[in-house]
């Protein structure tokens, strides 16, 4: 099959593991909540190790629009009609909700701080805890344009290197202490685009350099394999002696990359095995919404279910039915008319379409799975 278009299998299990890790860091959180404000050693674990998730997502983000441009090109009309209606309807709609989710039921006033700070919560995702990728991913939105110029192979490791100088600088060096008001509000922020632009560059970095990396992946899969347990034995340790660590924290910028080469040398293999292909397909294309809908049902989950249930031996069977609820809910909501400015749900891609050359998969998807 022609490269140009092949059927990139591997983004629905990169996107799939993502989403459930952001999953596994939220259910954790909640046991922590249900057993008096501790960790324990293994709740800990699937907290912290699952952090790996959202700067996967962003890696995903930045991959699925450069690819795009790579073998499309770039219409500016295009994009900005795209994104507006796949991303940010369904932000500004799912803002709105937590809101109201957290006025009448949390009982918490929004505009408590006032309106022009309430004005930068919301942009900046803080309608809930988990809408601030969303800020992230609009910011890169903006910068997009200027980036997608770059369309030669040979800048994409200078950007790369540039990167990674700029997300070592604000989160290491960077004090957003020094500027008072609402522009130091504004700059420290968690979902300040600058703290996460490796991320998103190394997405791009993968969209112009995929059949070698894939290559490279599938022959040193061994290899990978054997790094990704480094990277895991090296996480436990850095929670363990420095505290709870962040999401896009220094070591990510060698964690992830290691992570997705992984995943791309696997994917044959696990797109051989069917059920475990069809969860991987089925949770990749629901991310975008089970992103979205989660908190929701983790929190009637917490608020219903009897005290027994949040034992630490009974995790996966409450992990388990919050992903079966979470994704009842997304199918319900698609039942809605105009569901489509809700949720962010893409097509897929029949193995028919594909083995007859149609345009690659991540074509077809959003572009913003966090």
């Amino acid at each position: 099959m022609n490269k140009k278009n092949a059927h990139i299998s591997e983004i629905h299990i990169i996107r799939a593991i993502a989403c459930l890790l952001v999953l596994l860091v939220h259910v954790s959180a909640t046991f922590y909540y249900q057993q008096g404000k501790e960790f324990n050693d293994i709740t800990y674990f699937i907290n912290q190790i699952s952090r790996f998730g959202t700067p996967m997502f962003a890696l995903i983000s930045g991959f699925l629009l450069f690819y795009q441009v790579r073998y499309k090109g770039f219409k500016l009309d295009w994009f900005v009609s795209s994104r507006f209606t796949k991303i940010g309807l369904p932000f500004l709609f799912w803002s709105i909700v937590y809101l109201l989710f957290m006025y009448f039921e949390l009982e918490a006033n929004p505009f408590e701080s006032g309106f022009k700070l309430f004005f930068i919560d919301f942009i900046f995702g803080n309608a809930f805890y988990h809408l601030y990728f969303m800020s992230i991913v609009f910011q890169f939105y903006l910068l997009f344009p200027i980036l997608q110029l770059f369309r030669s192979k040979l800048i994409w490791p200078a950007l790369l290197g540039i990167s990674v100088f700029i997300n070592l600088y604000f989160l290491k060096v960077y004090n957003p202490g020094q500027f008072n008001g609402l522009l130091g509000e504004m700059l420290s922020q968690r979902a300040f685009l600058p703290n996460w632009i490796f991320f998103f560059i190394f997405g791009g970095f993968l969209a112009y350099y995929y059949e070698p990396l894939s290559a490279f992946a599938k022959k040193y899969k061994i290899l990978l394999s054997i790094a990704v347990l480094f990277v895991t034995a090296a996480a436990v340790w850095e929670y363990k002696h420095t505290g709870a660590i962040a999401s896009n924290r220094a070591t990510n910028m060698i964690n992830i990359p290691i992570i997705t080469l992984f995943i791309i040398g696997i994917g044959e293999q696990i797109s051989k095995v069917k059920w475990l292909n069809f969860f991987f397909v089925k949770i990749g294309t629901l991310s975008m919404a089970i992103y979205l809908v989660h908190p929701l049902v983790i929190y009637f989950f917490q608020e219903t279910a009897p005290v027994f249930i949040w034992k630490t031996e009974l995790f996966p069977i409450v992990f388990g039915l919050i992903l079966i609820l979470t994704i009842s809910l997304v199918k319900l909501i698609q039942l809605l008319p105009k569901n489509q400015y809700i949720l962010t749900i893409p097509k897929r891609i029949s193995s028919q379409e594909s083995s007859k050359g149609m345009k690659p998969a991540s074509l077809r998807y959003s572009s913003t799975q966090r």
